[in-house]
């Protein structure tokens, strides 16, 4: 008798829910599996911090329901214009609101436990090779005229589950989370005047104030801050999916969804679950890696590009102050598609 061929392992550059999603899949399934992380455990990241639509399949794939557990539930939304509320509407699913010091780390205690090799404080090679897989996040560009800026805060009364505030080329969310805390995360639009260093302590702040936010800047200036959560991030790409050069890419290195959906997190682990087979199945020997790539790509395309792409052409109208007023006063007349909008989106 024959014994059977030992798998090949999985190379997996980037721990972020993607590159540890994927390796909970593929440690489930008993294939060996590497991850290297240029950072470390538990760290924060420019993150919404709630998860929409995340479906079961993934959840069943990947073995998530133990990490959900302590997520708080966000069921309804406000949308406020000029610091006035103009849209509240409920949520057709529950978003779970759990920020990315936890999960990550408990994804990546979870990874250990089931026998992955994590490799941390250290970058991996982000060139096409056969069994490597990229999920280091988003695709940096220079050009990029976006900033991301996320931080903690505690005694800050919401006024609803979730918050949504418009301003001039920005857009603010703010959610709860784990501990009593508010997650605050922003998407700004760089300016010639917007400053090339500003202090940790008065980014936030200061851009508020920049894009007409003066009234929730105001909420934020009486609340405790925790200034070790605060983090920023450049470059950021809202830009077509990645190009097919023969790598294989996962979450945000194949398409970064605007922030506005609440979908990030899921897309991230959604491409891990649809990855996971494939790759078992090259690693058991039953498929070649150019027919695997070319499978998880398509399965990519077909699954998550169209919501990617929608939420990109959608997002122009949140910044700009002359489309805000038109989605205010749409809003007002009961003419927003809010229930269609987010089956489009999720």
């Amino acid at each position: 008798m024959i014994a059977p061929s030992p798998s090949r392992p999985v190379e997996i550059v980037g721990g972020g829910l993607a590159g540890l999603g994927l390796g909970l899949g593929l440690r489930r399934r008993g294939i060996p599996v590497i991850v290297i992380e240029a950072g470390s455990y538990p760290r924060h990241r420019v993150c919404g911090e709630f998860i929409t639509s995340l479906d079961r399949e993934t959840i069943a794939a990947l073995d998530l329901s133990p990490l959900l557990e302590t997520a708080t539930e966000a069921r309804s939304v406000t949308w406020f214009q000029a610091g006035a509320a103009h849209l509240v509407h409920p949520l057709p699913v529950p978003a779970l609101c759990l920020s990315r010091h936890y999960l990550d780390h408990r994804m990546a205690q979870r990874f250990v436990e089931l026998g992955g090799e994590l490799v941390t404080h250290q970058r991996g090679d982000l060139q096409a090779a056969e069994g490597r897989v990229i999920t280091t996040g988003r695709r940096p560009k220079s050009a990029s005229r976006w900033i991301g800026i996320k931080a903690h805060f505690r005694g800050l009364t919401l006024r609803d589950d979730l918050e949504l505030h418009l301003g001039k080329g920005a857009y603010v969310g703010l959610t709860r989370i784990e501990g009593n805390r508010v997650n605050v995360c922003g998407l700004f639009a760089r300016t010639p005047s917007t400053p090339s260093k500003q202090s940790k302590r008065s980014i936030l702040f200061d851009q508020l104030n920049r894009v007409g936010l003066a009234d929730l800047n105001q909420r934020l200036q009486v609340a405790a801050g925790d200034e070790s959560s605060l983090c920023t991030v450049a470059g950021l790409d809202y830009g077509p999916a990645a190009p097919t050069d023969g790598a294989l890419r996962l979450g945000d290195h194949f398409g970064l969804i605007p922030p506005f959906t609440g979908n990030g997190m899921t897309v991230a682990l959604q491409s891990a679950r649809i990855a996971t087979d494939p790759l078992r199945a090259w690693s058991t020997g039953q498929c070649d890696w150019p027919t695997t790539v070319q499978k998880v790509h398509r399965a990519l395309h077909r699954e998550l590009s169209p919501r990617i792409g929608r939420a990109r052409r959608l997002h122009p109208w949140l910044l700009r102050p002359q489309r805000q007023r038109w989605l205010v006063k749409a809003a007002g007349s009961r003419l927003f598609p809010t229930r269609l909008l987010y089956h489009l989106l999720h």
